[in-house]
């Protein structure tokens, strides 16, 4: 029996417009999980560290965690989603007229949606395990 294919990856009949903001995500949906993953790890970090007398007693190292796998998970369904566009694009059956010119745009957003994430996905998950492996407030 052979499996049916989820219908997240399967955007073959999706209109143009569900195509674009799955593309979209795909391309910036990983690097924005970054940015606010790292904004905030650093604001946290600064928070603790420049507390006189230890008033702010965060857990840094947990927090860094829960937003590194935030992170990652949000860049994994960017991958996805790039990976679904690709997909859908690649063929030119449903590229007739007007539209051939957005599908090749999206074929290639989803293309570089594949070629960002797993980098994104790497940074993320060494800010996640960097921030508990080294100390918190060292002066430089």
């Amino acid at each position: 029996m052979r499996a049916a294919s989820p219908r997240l990856l399967d955007l073959r009949g999706a209109s143009v417009a569900r195509l674009n903001a799955a593309a979209w995500f795909g391309v910036l949906g990983g690097g924005a999980a970054w940015a606010l993953q790292f904004l905030f790890g650093m604001q946290l970090g600064l928070a603790r560290c420049e507390s006189p007398d230890a008033r702010f007693p965060f857990p840094v190292d947990d927090t860094s965690l829960a937003f590194g796998a935030a992170g990652v998970a949000i860049g994994v369904l960017a991958q996805v989603a790039a990976y679904a566009v690709f997909r859908a694009t690649r063929s030119d059956e449903q590229a007739h007229g007007g539209i051939r010119v957005a599908i090749a745009r999206l074929h290639f957003l989803a293309a570089v949606g594949l070629t960002v994430n797993p980098l994104v996905l790497t940074i993320c998950a060494m800010v996640a395990v960097g921030v508990p492996v080294l100390g918190t407030c060292h002066q430089s």
